[in-house]
């Protein structure tokens, strides 16, 4: 098979004219589109949309910042577990999921989102699919609960936090996606000097904004040029190897 760009992490069921965004994605070379849950809404939503569009592959989760978001989300907690076990045919991963104690400011809240967090973890577990992580300010939890569960694979999205956890994650074999904020942010910039490209991905996290432009899918391919030159590897190089790394992750996209 061909080596093909795939977007690991874009929010796609938040584009208004995602036709156009898929044709632009696939003019550059990226094939396949993971789109990642965040709420009880956008779940529903993006099972739809992965009917629609064959490019688009659907991850299901809850995203730590629906606490706050969401006064119901805990009543929301059944139905969104019954959605997934009933779609887990469907879904490469459990995703996004995490902790976040950076945007969301409100205490209180954090040992819902630690609750929610370890249903996800435990539903990734049962159904023995990789996770897709939001880690944003709480770093040092994430990395802590991880080991108590037996999760086929764990990519770190857009990691963006101290040293220290970069590290541990890099000895554990965590994979780490990286996203357009490669070209102007430090951290980012560090996360890929000190990754093995054996455990990096492509993310675009679209339709979030670069430097007030929208993140797509297409951008995934900047990303690669930049990694490219960054850690001096010819692009068909770190092209085929981390199309290798996505097949190993995410089986089921293939």
């Amino acid at each position: 098979m061909e080596p093909i760009l795939i977007d690991i992490h874009c929010h796609a069921n938040l584009y208004l004219t995602l036709d156009q965004v898929i044709k632009e994605a696939k003019s550059v070379g990226v094939e396949k589109i993971i789109a990642v849950g965040m709420s009880a809404l956008s779940i529903e939503r993006i099972l739809e949309i992965s009917d629609i569009y064959e490019e688009i592959f659907p991850a299901l989760g809850i995203h730590p910042e629906e606490v706050r978001m969401n006064n119901d989300i805990e009543n929301q907690l059944d139905s969104v577990i019954n959605i997934i076990r009933e779609n887990k045919n469907k879904i490469c991963a459990i995703g996004e999921i995490g902790l976040d104690h950076h945007f969301v400011k409100e205490k209180e809240l954090y040992p819902l989102q630690k609750r929610i967090f370890e249903i996800m973890l435990s539903l990734a577990q049962e159904l023995k699919l990789p996770v897709n992580l939001h880690t944003k300010g709480a770093e040092k939890l994430v990395f802590d609960m991880l080991p108590s569960f037996n999760i086929p694979n764990v990519n770190i999205h857009w990691y963006s936090g101290p040293e220290e956890f970069l590290n541990l994650g890099i000895d554990r074999g965590y994979f780490f996606s990286i996203t357009p904020a490669i070209s102007y942010s430090p951290a980012v910039k560090k996360t890929v000097e000190k990754t093995d490209e054996q455990f990096l991905l492509l993310e675009s996290d679209g339709p979030v904004k670069y430097s007030g432009k929208t993140g797509t899918p297409a951008m995934i391919r900047d990303v690669l040029k930049a990694i490219s030159k960054f850690k001096d590897i010819p692009p068909d190089e770190l092209e085929n190897q981390i199309f290798e790394n996505t097949k190993k992750i995410f089986p089921k996209l293939f």
